[in-house]
């Protein structure tokens, strides 16, 4: 409002070339600043000085107004280059909090998805620790239970190995010349423990059998040789099968100690990859928390940073409306002064008629 009464002055004043001198002086009289110049113009004119003292008391006015001008461009001059300077470092400081928020986000966002890969994984190597911990127990029972039964098979081998060697010595015996009165004893010992065996009855029935008609029939050299011959081949056949079921068992034995290292091998490398995966997984959690903790510092120094960027921007606008506003105004006053100087230099009786008339 003030600067358009200013404007509004400025272009009256300047029309008011083609008006009359009585309606321009009134013109000035109506401003402030016009009011007290005139008045310091009654007041030497009323002391009767000289024409050229009022010249030069607007010619001081003047050089007082362009010396005002000359130190308000200066001041306005430094505050713009100080405003610059701010608004140069605060755009830098938003432009720094905007980019950290960026990269903090952005490292949010992929160590989020980086953790849902390594819970996954951890996942899965808990899993495939729990199937590698039954796998073993498992294949342990397997083995415990394969030599276990290997043990009992080659123990009843044994015994009727033993049982054999004892009726083969008890045929000696009798084929030496011993009546069968002498060794019935230790027959009935022999004939009782082949036929109570279970666990191979079908292989020693023929020589139950033989024995068995050996007591009913009587002892005869051909039926003790026989009975001799059928002892030896049982006797091979008892110790082939051994060794066929230790060679079983050897191979068995083999296997399982290979695979009972792979497996605690792997064991051990899923434990570690577990431990592994545990410090992987704390850390992103860390990275996660921290970078939302960077992402809400920035956050609030780019608010305060915007702020004070607001801030200065007002203050500027505020310093370049009072620049505007004074300059407008000392152009003003200059019109006026180059007004009055223009009415005392061409119509001085007229212009000092019209001061000795203000009140």
């Amino acid at each position: 409002m003030q600067k358009l009464a200013i404007l509004t002055l400025v272009l009256a004043l300047a029309a008011s070339k083609f008006v009359d001198t009585h309606a321009s002086l009134a013109q000035i009289d109506s401003n402030p600043f016009g009011n007290v110049v005139l008045s310091a113009i009654k007041a030497h004119l009323q002391a009767q000085t000289p024409a050229n003292e009022v010249n030069m008391l607007l010619n001081g006015v003047a050089a007082g107004l362009q010396q005002d001008q000359n130190d308000h461009d200066h001041a306005f001059e430094v505050d713009t280059t100080t405003n610059n300077r701010v608004v140069e470092d605060l755009e830098k400081e938003i432009l720094y909090h905007q980019n950290q928020i960026s990269s903090n986000t952005q490292l949010r966002d992929d160590t989020i998805e980086a953790l849902a890969v390594s819970e996954e994984d951890i996942r899965v190597t808990i899993s495939d620790i729990a199937t590698n911990e039954q796998t073993y127990a498992r294949e342990e029972a397997t083995r415990n239970q394969q030599h276990e039964t290997f043990v009992a098979k080659v123990a009843a081998i044994d015994d009727v190995i033993e049982a054999i060697d004892d009726a083969a010595k008890l045929i000696q015996h009798l084929s030496l010349g011993a009546s069968f009165v002498q060794v019935k004893s230790k027959y009935e010992t022999v004939h009782k423990r082949l036929t109570d065996n279970t666990s191979h009855s079908q292989l020693l029935q023929p020589v139950v059998v033989a024995l068995t008609e050996l007591a009913t029939h009587g002892v005869n050299q051909k039926a003790l040789t026989k009975i001799a011959q059928l002892l030896s081949e049982i006797r091979q056949q008892l110790v082939s099968e051994k060794a066929t079921k230790t060679d079983v068992e050897d191979r068995q034995a083999a296997h399982w100690a290979e695979f009972s290292v792979h497996l605690s091998n792997e064991h051990t490398r899923l434990v570690e990859r577990k431990a592994q995966l545990e410090v992987q997984i704390q850390e992103q959690k860390d990275t996660i928390e921290d970078a939302q903790s960077w992402i809400e510092f920035h956050t609030l120094e780019l608010e305060n940073s915007e702020e004070r960027l607001a801030g200065q921007q007002a203050w500027y606008a505020v310093q370049s409306e009072i620049y505007e506003t004074q300059t407008a105004e000392r152009a003003a006053q200059n019109e006026i002064v180059d007004r009055l100087q223009e009415h005392i230099s061409e119509k001085l009786s007229t212009t000092a008629q019209f001061i000795s008339k203000r009140n």
